[in-house]
């Protein structure tokens, strides 16, 4: 037996009970996806056989859904054995990163209000390059006395490991949900910049 947990969301036109996994799918000649009628479902599966086939007490209704619960596995089963692979050198990437930061310790965190100094860009920080991005989201925000936009975050590492840090970003990106991939061991220092129009209470 396999156990892996697979989740299959697809969307059943109430007219002709045709499945679709794409809502954008779901709309024939002339129509718009938003406007057909629909039953929106999520199923989950946790155990196939050896050859990859859902297991006959979780088997959906549906051929279709079943089929692609065994596709999303063999694609899942893929990833985990890219593991081997990449996770040595996702902890080679972040060596690399990582020693860049020796003497840059003290920078890993910036306020930067955008109010006061205009649009954030990487030339506002020379020798710093973003390789991620993040919104906050916060409830914070959601409360009617608090008029501020939401804090930006950008994630930089010094410019001269930038290929390096994007590979492995792109490394760790790939094996989001993989349970075999050790993420804190490629774990990598990051400069924090925070870009807002109010300070961090």
């Amino acid at each position: 037996m396999i156990n892996e947990k697979i989740t299959v969301q697809y969307y059943i036109r109430k007219d002709n009970r045709k499945i679709f996994f794409d809502y954008k799918k779901v709309e024939g000649p002339g129509e718009k996806a938003w406007l057909v009628d629909t039953i929106d479902r999520t199923e989950e599966f946790t155990t196939f056989t050896n050859k990859g086939k859902v297991s006959k007490p979780q088997r959906s209704r549906y051929e279709e859904v079943n089929e692609e619960a065994e596709r999303k596995l063999q694609e899942r089963l893929a990833l985990k054995a890219q593991t081997k692979i990449d996770l040595p050198r996702a902890i080679e990437l972040a060596k690399v990163v990582d020693e860049a930061f020796k003497d840059k310790m003290s920078d890993l965190f910036l306020e930067y209000d955008y109010v006061e100094e205009g649009d954030f860009d990487d030339s506002k920080t020379p020798g710093w390059v973003t390789i991620k991005v993040k919104t906050s989201h916060s409830n914070w925000y959601d409360n009617d006395d608090v008029f501020n936009a939401p804090s930006t975050y950008y994630y930089q590492v010094p410019i001269e490991v930038e290929k390096e840090a994007r590979e492995l970003q792109a490394i760790r990106k790939k094996h989001q949900g993989d349970d075999t991939f050790s993420f804190w061991k490629c774990d990598y220092y990051k400069r924090q910049v925070r870009v807002a129009d109010h300070s961090n209470y």
